[in-house]
């Protein structure tokens, strides 16, 4: 087989694609075409880039070594599995089981001389004790000349002439020696490999035109090494060389190759690539296959999240096509219903559809366009629409089993129709149709889901959405009702505790009320977020408890200075400013929240809580603490004040609250906005009535804000 270290020497001098037998859903979300045999025929990328090649490479080596298993059983008359060939061709290992002499001997002729040409690592003692490569080039032809199986023979000739090339040992005299060989009726990848090692001979050997007129002979699907030809296409850089290699085309089939070759190139004209394979011979092979691979990068028209603006001439493709007269018109036809569909025209589109239908009724690919239009001219929905939807959906995928393209791309459709149509909800449970995060609920759109999941369903996509979701076991039946699963219980508890319900949270009863909290929610400390002292102190169903307590006490007594200072740090840490923020949120962001008008209440009424514990506190140190704490939130309340709105990266459908101030960077023009917009005020409390506290000896020293604040004002 051709060696990495064959493929990697070109790699110094050119770039690589991606895989051809499946498409690359990392670069499009959406594909409604059907693969193409011809190489390169299925990747709409930039086919230079690394890693497309080191796609293309690993499948060619995966392909190789399965194709090359495959002939070593046959030559083994299927004596032996698909493993132990493996072990006998790739680790030489157990060859005594080989009866037949001269396959043993050629194969640990291989393990003889793949050191050579071999990328491997290889220590120093390795490397001494090889044998010399002429040596081994010469045994490899005496091979040649004495082996009986003409099967060895070409293997042998393969092997001296991969030597002979990397040693610089005129491989190309070699070659012209015994190319007879290739003549034989062999069907075998080390035609192939011969021809690769044939071309970059020449490459190497400065007949670069002929080199890689060699090389573009691989570009058929039938070749293993066919990713060679365009990675070395890029040798002709002139129009000399391009003129010469014309030239060198036995046939119009040859040529219209070549222009295709070209066309691959991202810097390449492809409609001009296109008039002149026409120009040449219009039913040629080769204007499908680059006809194709423009359609192929068009469907990136369907990208939800890629924000890579791509820009097409969708029109002007439309009136080339127009002015194209083939035998097959399949593909023209099947593009322009494409382009004209992007242009949303589809008065045209529909035509071409219809057309389509007709010709080739039993076509999926021709069907699958249907239903794309289908779903694009569609203005509103209703039971009646789910219904077609999704029976026209579900026969497509029952027929399609290699993409969910299909189905993903419907609920993309019926989102955006839903929400044309401030159907809220439904557009949700389109959105989250594969996967939902507990953490995209509400609690009112959590207790919607519940019932949505318990009741009727009006129509079979609604059936659909319930049967989906239950595949993801979101939900669970106990006496014949949907309750949540224990995720959701969990979410449910933080939204409940997020909203001030703190009985309904503890009246929930989830396995979650068990979970420790980190840091003491009752605690008002220097530390900005309060996340000191002792840790895992209760459970989360105590501090319910206690806080239920606290809210207790303060209806029999509104004025009791410590319940109010309490329930107040709590309210403050359950915020995203606090030390116990995660008992409100499933994932906490470190950097951003998206319940900003929760936030604000909740500092709001810490302030309300503060307020009053604050005037009717007596000790003076308490009510310099008090009054810190005071000023904390105020820096909260800004901050959720001031945040900017943005969408959620992860998901799409929320928006987050990105905080402005960042007190590390010492941000002067933050600090300034501050004063300028009247906060502050127990900064200047904390100086003006308590400078004199032992507590606010200590604020200055720990408390950064508080210096800066000074000094800014």
């Amino acid at each position: 087989m051709i060696l990495k270290a064959f493929i990697l020497s070109l790699i110094l001098n050119i770039s690589l694609l991606a895989c051809a037998d499946g498409w690359d859903y990392n670069e499009k979300e959406f594909v409604f075409l059907e693969h193409r045999n011809q190489p390169f025929s299925n990747i709409a990328e930039e086919i230079k880039s690394a890693n497309v090649y080191n796609t293309i490479y690993w499948s060619y080596e995966k392909n190789n070594k399965e194709k090359n298993i495959q002939e070593w059983m046959k030559q083994l008359n299927d004596s032996f599995s698909a493993k132990q060939i493996e072990d006998f061709v790739y680790k030489r290992k157990d060859l005594n089981l080989i009866k037949d002499k001269e396959i043993k001997d050629y194969l640990i002729f291989v393990s003889e001389q793949e050191k050579h040409v071999s990328d491997g690592y290889y220590s120093n003692d390795e490397l001494k004790n090889l044998k010399d490569f002429n040596l081994l080039i010469k045994e490899a032809v005496a091979k040649i000349d004495t082996v009986n199986s003409p099967y060895l023979k070409l293997r042998y000739f393969y092997l001296a002439l991969r030597l002979a090339h990397f040693k610089n040992q005129e491989p190309l005299a070699l070659y012209e020696k015994y190319k007879y060989l290739l003549d034989s009726k062999n069907n075998t990848i080390v035609k192939d490999w011969i021809q690769g090692l044939y071309a970059g001979a020449l490459v190497k050997n400065a007949q670069t035109v002929k080199g890689v007129y060699e090389f573009t002979k691989l570009f058929d699907e039938n070749r293993i090494n066919w990713h060679l030809s365009y990675y070395n296409f890029h040798h002709i850089k002139t129009n000399e060389q391009w003129n010469e290699l014309l030239k060198l085309a036995q046939n119009n089939e040859e040529k219209t190759k070549f222009y295709a070759l070209r066309a691959l190139n991202e810097n390449s004209n492809v409609m001009e690539e296109l008039q002149n394979i026409y120009t040449i011979d219009k039913n040629s092979k080769w204007f499908d296959f680059t006809l194709y691979r423009e359609l192929l990068n068009t469907q990136h028209f369907f990208d939800q999240n890629n924000e890579i603006e791509r820009n097409f001439p969708f029109k002007k493709y439309v009136d080339y096509l127009k002015t194209i007269n083939k035998d097959d018109m399949y593909l023209v036809n099947l593009s322009l219903g494409y382009f004209n569909l992007y242009e949303n025209n589809f008065a045209e589109a529909s035509t071409i559809e219809k057309d389509l239908l007709n010709k080739y009724p039993n076509s999926h690919e021709v069907q699958t366009f249907s239903y794309i239009l289908y779903l694009q001219k569609l203005e509103k929905i209703d039971r009646e629409t789910e219904n077609i939807i999704y029976d026209k959906m579900e026969k497509l995928i029952k027929e399609e089993t290699t993409s969910s393209a299909i189905h993903d791309y419907t609920f993309v459709v019926l989102k955006k129709l839903y929400l044309k149509q401030n159907d809220k909800f439904y557009a949700f449970l389109a959105s989250n149709i594969n996967y939902l995060d507990e953490a995209s609920f509400d609690l009112a759109l959590l207790e919607k889901f519940r019932i949505f999941m318990q009741e009727p369903k009006q129509s079979k996509i609604q059936e659909h959405f319930a049967k989906k979701y239950l595949e993801q076991n979101l939900l669970k039946k106990q006496n014949n009702q949907f309750v949540l699963n224990d995720n959701l219980q969990e979410a449910k508890t933080k939204l409940l505790i997020n909203n001030l319900k703190f009985e309904e949270a503890l009246e929930l009863n989830s396995n979650y009320l068990s979970t420790l909290v980190q840091f003491n929610p009752f605690n008002g400390l220097i530390r900005g977020n309060n996340r000191s002292g002792k840790q895992d102190v209760m459970s989360v169903k105590e501090f319910l408890e206690k806080t239920i307590l606290i809210k207790k006490e303060l209806e029999k007594n509104p004025n009791s200075v410590m319940d109010n200072y309490l329930f107040a740090n709590a309210l403050y840490n359950l915020s995203y400013f606090g030390n116990s923020n995660i008992l409100t949120t499933v994932y906490r962001s470190v950097y951003s929240f998206n319940d900003k008008d929760l936030q604000k209440e909740k500092i709001d009424l810490a302030i309300k809580y503060y307020t009053k514990a604050q005037e009717e506190a007596k000790e003076k140190e308490f009510k310099a603490k008090i009054t810190y704490m005071l000023a904390k939130a105020e820096l909260a309340l800004y901050d959720i004040n001031y945040s900017t709105k943005t969408q959620d990266y992860y998901n799409k459908d929320l928006s987050r609250f990105e905080l402005e101030r960042y007190w590390f960077y010492n941000n002067e023009k933050v600090y300034n906005s501050y004063i300028q917009n009247n906060y502050g005020k127990y900064f200047d409390m904390l100086k003006k009535d308590y400078s004199n506290t032992k507590y606010y000896n200590e604020i200055i020293k720990e408390c950064a804000n508080l210096r800066i604040y000074q000094k800014s004002k």
